[in-house]
Parts: structure tokens; sequence; C-alpha cells
């Protein structure tokens, strides 16, 4: 057991010391009309000439309003990816390079209510988070709802990334990666692009 586990974090280590970071924002929304910027941090990791794997670390902190009803969703999510690319294109300059794979996300979901509370009109909203949880329902009314509701939930789901990268210097790479992250419940499907920047300690092939 001790032997499989060190044979394993010798690997990773060795991979990791071989691998090329990757540093990323961007712009990101979900199905929910929530949207804000994504922070990520990735390694990826040559598998064969063309072949690579990339554990991707992210956190995304998305935002909607609804100024109708006057509330607002907030949602923290931090997210494991683990993804497998090939390099379809390769040039000097420009490598084309499609990930796919899986993710697993940890979300905190806080929805309020603006005040003020009790008094005409009467305002409500009902919003369906993930397919096993019960239905977020905000009332602006103390004795027929709440004003506001909080939730923490872990979900799988798959990452389709296109990533299209940009040769600045011999070591410094730009990618622009238009990105589609179907969510198991499909409720929080999420997409947007990633803009960020690749270190590649080794010239390019």
């Amino acid at each position: 057991m001790m032997k499989g586990v060190m044979i394993i974090l010798f690997f990773l280590t060795t991979a990791t010391a071989n691998a090329q970071p990757e540093a990323s924002t961007g712009l990101a929304v979900n199905r929910e009309y929530a949207w804000g910027l994504p922070v990520q941090l990735a390694f990826d990791i040559k598998l064969a000439n063309r072949l690579y794997t990339k554990p991707q670390l992210g956190y995304k902190y998305l935002h909607y309003y609804n100024d109708f009803v006057g509330t607002s969703l907030r949602y923290s999510i931090l997210e494991l990816h683990q993804t497998v690319s090939y390099e379809v294109i390769k040039r000097k300059k420009y490598i084309l390079k499609p990930n796919i794979g899986i993710n697993y996300r940890f979300y905190t979901i806080n929805a309020l209510m603006d005040p003020p509370y009790n008094q005409l009109p009467q305002r409500a909203w009902i919003l369906d988070i993930f397919r096993d949880q019960p239905r977020i329902r905000l009332n602006s009314f103390d004795d027929d709802g709440t004003t506001h509701d909080k939730r923490k939930v872990n979900n799988l789901g798959f990452t389709i990334q296109l990533q299209n990268q940009f040769r600045v210097s011999e070591k410094l790479w730009l990618h622009i990666t238009p990105f589609l992250e179907p969510d198991y419940d499909r409720i929080q499907n999420t997409g947007g692009c990633y803009i960020g920047v690749i270190y590649k300690s080794k010239p390019l092939d």
C-alpha cells in the first residue's frame, strides 16, 4: 500500500516538474444567467507525441441580479478538471488543441431578496438549482417563504475546451480557449472563454 502511494507521488512529482504550467482567467456564464470571472491553474503533461493530459484547479464566482423581482444569485464554485488533449494543428506560432474530460465541482450558492420585506407588492422567485435538491423559493413576505437561502452542493460535470495557442516568445504562449462545461444535472451547464498564458520550458518539437 505504502509503496503504491510512493510510486504515485513520485510519478505526479516528476510529471508536474516536466509539465507546462498554465494560468487563465476569462468569462463564464451558466444557464441561470449568472456570469463572472473564472480563475484557473493547470499543468499540461505530455503522454505521447501530440497527446497530453491536464489536471486543472479552478474557481468561478458568478452573479445574477433579477431587477424585476429584486433578487440576486451568487455562485462560488471550486472545481477540479482532468482532461485529455491532442494537438490537431501544430505550427511554430500556432497550436490547436481540443481538451475533453470530466470535472468535479463544489458549489456554494447564495440567493438573496432585496428589502423592503412584508410590504406590497409581494415578490416571489422560484429557482431550480440541482436535480436532487429542493427548489430555492424566495418570498418578500416572511410568513410565506424566506428572503434568503444558501446551498452547498457537490456535483460531477464534463469539460470540453477548444484551446488555441499563440506563440509570444520562445517559452511564453498566449491561449484563447472557448469552453463548454455541461453539468451532470444539466441545470448548471456553464460556457464561456478562458484567456491566459502557458509557460513552455522546452522548445517546440
